[in-house]
């Protein structure tokens, strides 16, 4: 059986491990240890589900460690990065662990893709390995948070062939911030968890590496100040005023476009 967000959650420690000490790391060790597809269960997520939520994001860098200049450049501390990360609400919690949920998914359009300085970091639509963990009071008896974790494995790789992971941590030390480990259908309320802020590190973190060097790595970290919940699409709002307009303008039409239909 495939490991649960466990693994994940060790991610989260690695990953807050790493920011307490240096501000930055090269995240090889974190990313192999979660790439497990061979036992992974998915949620399959057709398009069109009626559980599709988006989430949209706007971050600021507070860190570019690039010493090999994988980057070129582009991205710079206090850029501005936006971005959206969509999953199904519907997804089912592949963890028993009443403090741990567990929300995979495999197929498009779930995942996440962030703009920052002309580059653009986004999950490989044709081969998603997404998931949102939730941690309620997990950690007893080491420690006690509540954490929020978005994670893209699969993404396209930049221009110069480059791969990397995109990871989001949110972590409460107060256990505070929610109170179950179900699956949210809002965005989180940043003013309840901590990011770079923390002691135990976190925030958005994209890391790269060379496939052929693991040497040569950048990470990026910033601190998300915006999430909000995309509004849906309410067709028959839009629907509306345009069949009123087009019913007192042609009031023949509806019989000719059901004649036309049945052509």
């Amino acid at each position: 059986m495939r490991k649960k967000i466990v693994g994940i959650l060790v991610c989260t420690l690695l990953i807050a491990t790493a920011l307490t000490g240096t501000g930055a790391m090269n995240f090889q060790t974190t990313y192999l240890l979660n790439e497990d597809n061979s036992s992974k269960i998915y949620q399959y997520t057709p398009a069109n589900s009626p559980g599709l939520i988006t989430i949209k994001i706007v971050a600021k860098v507070y860190n570019v460690s690039d010493p090999n200049n994988l980057l070129g450049g582009a991205i710079k501390v206090d850029d501005k990065i936006t971005g959206k990360y969509i999953y199904d609400s519907g997804a089912p919690d592949s963890n028993p662990n009443t403090t741990i949920g567990e929300y995979w998914y495999n197929s498009s359009p779930c995942g996440i893709e962030v703009k920052a300085g002309g580059l653009v970091f986004k999950t490989d639509p044709n081969d998603v390995d997404f998931a949102i963990a939730i941690g309620n009071d997990w950690g007893y008896p080491y420690f006690n948070w509540d954490i929020y974790e978005v994670i893209s494995f699969n993404n396209l790789n930049l221009s110069n062939d480059i791969p990397y992971l995109i990871v989001w941590i949110l972590i409460d030390e107060s256990c505070t911030a929610i109170s179950s480990d179900a699956l949210p259908t809002t965005a989180p309320d940043l003013s309840k968890w901590n990011q770079s802020t923390s002691y135990v590190g976190g925030g958005l973190i994209i890391t790269g590496f060379d496939p052929y060097n693991y040497s040569r790595h950048f990470d990026i970290l910033a601190d998300v100040t915006k999430a909000t919940k995309s509004r849906a699409r309410d067709v028959h709002s839009i629907m509306q005023p345009i069949l009123l307009w087009l019913f007192e303008r042609f009031p023949n039409i509806f019989p000719i476009l059901r004649h036309l239909m049945k052509l």
